[in-house]
């Protein structure tokens, strides 16, 4: 259990760092991407309102845009420009700011946006453009943004890489303080294991004087319903206090019971078998489907338990004249792999009642019938943490009046 909590705790936390740190790198990023595209916009307005060519003065004129720029800005900026009469047919080229662009290049790009509308923007492979209609046709400006892509492209990995370095120095800082940081819920686990264990013992001396004083009383004097009382409630405490510490028991870290290969249908029917007088005379019909020569891992011991629990709990709360059924089968070829056993009981239990409450320590269905068949609520909670214990999984399901318990080991 405390394992488990570790891993979660490290799972939750690293989750959520991962999230806060690559949504920041994610915004980081889309934000570098959006200011770049629109740095280029404006440049192009910028050369497309000087009809294709970079103003002498660009600072003195970059206020009217919104730009900042240097004097050296025009040395930097690469781009062409394609002019076209109303035809379609160019009219001229201004190439002096690239030397990368050929004819075949201008061709290209000229019919690719062509049929492009006045002020419209947009994006060829490493080019950004603006088309602007003029007095003769119209003009493309084309603004090469090769360097602009390879510096987003650069900031992007350069980030990521970032990210999953502190990301794993966040991984180890939390595997090393995360034993601190259970320690706190081991004291209070083991301090609550103590005094369930300490309670269970010391209460063990008083029950049994007070049984035998009943058995004394009744030899002396007779059996009365006060001595009847006292009996029963003496046996339902002394129940009680054998499951808590049951439950105890169940909860220790895993691995705490002894872990062998031993045959899982014998087991079944070897602890199985006996319930079937204790059916009959409630008048229950047990079946069952047990499949032959499946072996199992484990704690031979604590999985005895677990199909104890299951089959008194369907016996105990069977509806009246019900049926039980026993299954065991695998899940795959090899008699080693996942085996599958199920439980299951008519019951009278509501449909509006949610099954997997049955799990709650102490939990009891209104309609359970506890106080006279002598539930406490515990055995189907030792049951689950035999499982977890098992790195299993057990599931109830309701349906057609029967209620039905898998375990998957």
């Amino acid at each position: 259990m405390l394992r488990t909590l570790r891993a979660r705790i490290i799972w939750a936390t690293f989750i959520a760092i991962a999230a806060v740190v690559f949504a920041i790198t994610g915004a980081v990023n889309i934000t570098n991407t959006v200011i770049m595209r629109q740095r280029a916009d404006k440049m192009l307005e910028m050369i497309s309102s000087f009809n294709g060519n970079l103003p002498k003065n660009p600072i003195e004129i970059a206020s009217r845009f919104n730009f900042e720029v240097n004097n050296e800005t025009p040395f930097q900026t690469r781009y062409f420009v394609i002019k076209t009469d109303k035809d379609g047919n160019m009219t001229e080229t201004i190439t002096s700011n690239i030397a990368s662009v050929g004819e075949k290049d201008i061709e290209r790009l000229n019919k690719l946006t062509r049929y492009k509308e006045d002020g419209d923007y947009g994006s060829i492979a490493a080019y950004r453009y603006l088309i602007r209609d003029t007095e003769d046709g119209r003009m493309a400006t084309f603004l090469d943004r090769s360097q602009d892509h390879e510096t987003t492209a650069r900031l992007l990995f350069i980030s990521v890489i970032i990210a999953l370095i502190g990301l794993g120095c966040i991984t180890c800082l939390l595997i090393l303080l995360s034993n601190r940081i259970i320690q706190p819920f081991v004291r209070n686990q083991e301090k609550q294991k103590q005094f369930i264990t300490d309670a269970g013992h010391e209460l063990k001396t008083p029950l049994a004087i007070i049984r035998t004083n009943a058995e004394v009383l009744e030899m002396c004097g007779g059996t009365n319903e006060w001595l009847d009382s006292i009996k029963n409630q003496t046996e339902r405490l002394d129940g009680l206090v054998k499951g808590l510490l049951q439950l105890t028991k169940s909860s220790e870290m895993p691995g705490a019971g002894e872990h062998i290969l031993f045959p899982l249908s014998a087991a079944v029917n070897e602890v199985s078998l006996p319930f079937k007088t204790m059916a009959e005379q409630k008048g229950h019909k047990m079946h069952f489907d047990i499949t032959p020569g499946i072996e199992y891992k484990g704690d031979a011991q604590a999985i005895s338990t677990l199909v104890s629990i299951l089959v008194d709990n369907a016996i105990k709360y069977a509806s009246d004249g019900g049926e039980i059924f026993i299954s065991l089968s695998r899940m795959g070829k090899n008699t080693m792999k996942t085996a599958k056993l199920v439980v299951e009981n008519d019951t009278d239990i509501s449909d509006s009642e949610d099954p997997n409450r049955f799990f709650e320590r102490f939990y009891r269905s209104e309609g359970s019938r506890s106080r006279q068949t002598g539930g406490y609520g515990i055995g189907l909670s030792v049951a689950q943490t035999i499982i977890e214990n098992h790195k299993g999984k057990i599931t109830v399901s309701k349906s057609g009046g029967r209620i039905a318990f898998t375990v998957i080991l």
